[in-house]
């Protein structure tokens, strides 16, 4: 009952792209003769989503990649090959030095040393104080829920032991590469801080509401931002004191327009550069390339494949919530994937040239031969559906429906989506096969309004389709236990369906306080197989997007396709 795909299409696509790779990156500013003589160059980037604030550590924010790195700088930035390197620091501090110790009771200290001459956009100098002052906002009880809590709900203290030395003290192990505590200006953020902590309630939304969060933000990145027209762009310029050397683009001009359309129209008349990640899908790629010449012989423009997620069905754990009291049956939960057919859904959507997605594993994860030897996949058959079914309980009535005992129909509670051509297209595919197999179920898409609530994302009674990031810790972390979205939390947990494990929050903990990256690397091969045998949710497929650009800019690679924005080059 399967089918091979064609995937010519893509592998034409992939090959463009080995023989189209950018060079590598150089840092450094460019000549003053140079800079001088040749005419200024400007950036024209769109995102799909309006930007509404540009803090890089905000929740629910569009994705950092696509906004807060071109304004903003940390510790360390991740390359295309998902390893992080020096940003405003020196160097990664090495385990078993003085810059990382870690002490026999768990404890951890890490010590990084800022790069010389750090400012800010404003010319304020950028020292230890600023990451002092941001871990104290971070880490302030009264704005929970306002910034992602990793890593700094590890952490014990931050201190700055000189302007340009800070020293991390860690409650635990933890593999910190210099991500996800980014500074905050002290001489912008100290005194409304200040303010806040003498009245937190009162002015909690005084404290968020700053100008500094939007039109008057101030940051270390390559560009400063200039301009924040609401509802159409946010305009940058290139910042001379950038750690690692000017951009060598002039100026930076990020649209918001969320028809895809109009998204292509700009692009095929040149009047936009780039378009970020998961504003186009793999079709309007093929468009690309059939209409605008895009990856062809002559390189009018390059499509660079992402993909950043793996679009999956979570199942509801929470007896509070979920409708279907037989889904809590593990036999029940394999039925269900047994009789879903992932190479009906590449068909549909992608005419057979995408990637069934088995795991939340990237494809091209190093460790990703390990996750396959684990895995327990579930093949399309309906057969199977049947039999796991009767164990349960279930037959089939005349209609070929199942039915208990009591010959109540079994009706699961809808599968929900929130709205979108891709997931509009995904859910009849779903749903035809079900019902072929038996299963009585209906779909509905939910209004924008439902699909942006955090509380109906984590409350839904049956099954939801839901995006989940390809980002090694953010996939692992979506089916740990402190990842559940609750009223406390502000529904705004990452474990969509309420699943707990005590063996995978046992190996959540090892993952997150190894020291050791390959026994982090095996430790996520384990979470994987745990994940297959238990069935709390089900990838279908990997979400297959392009970020195209015209020939004429020079730089972007893969899915971190802006790490190295600043070593962008717009040629004639």
């Amino acid at each position: 009952m399967t089918r091979k795909p064609q995937r010519l299409a893509l592998l034409a696509l992939a090959i463009t792209l080995v023989s189209c790779a950018a060079p590598p990156p150089r840092t450094g500013t460019a000549p003053a003769e140079a800079t001088a003589t040749r005419q200024p160059t400007t950036l024209v980037m769109v995102v799909n989503t309006e930007v509404k604030n540009l803090a890089a550590k905000a929740v629910g924010g569009v994705n950092p990649t696509r906004t807060t790195r071109l304004f903003s700088a940390g510790l360390s930035v991740l390359d295309a090959q998902n390893e992080s390197r020096p940003y405003l620091a020196e160097a990664l501090p090495q385990i078993n030095t003085d810059d990382w110790i870690a002490h026999p009771d768990g404890r951890m200290e890490t010590t990084w040393k800022l790069r010389s001459g750090l400012t800010w956009h404003d010319g304020q100098p950028l020292t230890a104080d600023d990451f002092v002052l941001a871990f104290q906002i971070y880490t302030a009880p009264e704005l929970a829920g306002i910034y992602e809590p990793r890593p700094q709900n590890l952490v014990d203290r931050v201190v700055a032991v000189d302007p340009r030395t800070i020293r991390i003290y860690w409650k635990s192990p933890y593999l910190f590469t210099g991500l996800g505590l980014d500074p905050l200006p002290r001489a912008h953020l100290a005194e409304p801080f200040a303010a806040f902590e003498q009245d937190p309630l009162g002015q909690r939304d005084t404290f968020l509401s700053l100008r500094f969060w939007t039109t008057e933000y101030v940051g270390s990145g390559p560009f400063r931002l200039t301009n924040w027209e609401p509802s159409s762009h946010l305009e940058g310029v290139a910042f001379d004191g950038h750690a690692l050397g000017r951009p060598k683009i002039d100026k930076v001009l990020l649209r918001f327009i969320n028809d895809e359309n109009t998204v292509i129209t700009n692009l095929l008349a040149g009047q936009v550069h780039l378009v970020t990640a998961d504003v186009l899908r793999f079709e309007s790629g093929l468009t690309l390339q059939r209409q605008g010449g895009f990856n062809d012989v002559e390189k009018k423009g390059i499509l660079l494949p992402t993909t950043t997620a793996a679009i999956s069905t979570v199942f509801q754990h929470r007896p509070d919530y979920q409708q279907t009291t037989a889904f809590h049956d593990l036999r029940v939960r394999k039925a269900m994937v047994h009789a879903t057919d992932r190479e009906a859904i590449n068909d549909g959507l992608f005419s057979g040239q995408g990637f069934p997605a088995h795991t939340l594993v990237r494809r091209d994860a190093p460790y990703m031969p390990d996750v396959e030897r684990v895995l327990t996949k579930y093949a399309y058959d309906v057969r199977i559906t049947e039999q796991l079914m009767g164990e349960v309980g279930f037959s089939k009535d005349r209609d070929g429906f199942f039915v208990d005992a009591a010959g109540q129909r079994f009706q699961p509670a809808g599968l929900w989506a929130a709205v979108g051509p891709q997931r509009e297209q995904l859910l009849p595919i779903m749903v035809n096969r079900w019902q072929f197999a038996g299963i009585d179920i209906q779909h509905s898409v939910l209004p924008p309004s439902v699909g942006a609530d955090p509380e109906a994302n984590a409350t839904f009674p049956g099954l939801v389709v839901h995006g989940i990031s390809l980002t090694e810790s953010t996939s692992a972390q979506s089916l740990a236990t402190e990842q559940i979205g609750t009223l406390t939390n502000r529904w705004l947990g990452g474990n969509r369906g309420g699943w707990s494990n005590p063996e995978y929050d046992r190996l959540w903990n090892r993952y997150n306080t190894t020291l050791v990256r390959t026994d982090q690397m095996q430790t996520m091969v384990q979470m994987m197989k745990l994940q297959s045998e238990l069935v709390p949710s089900f990838p279908l497929y990997y979400l297959l997007g392009v970020v195209p650009h015209l020939a004429s800019l020079k730089g972007p690679m893969g899915d971190s396709y802006n790490w190295n924005v600043h070593e962008w080059e717009i040629t004639v």
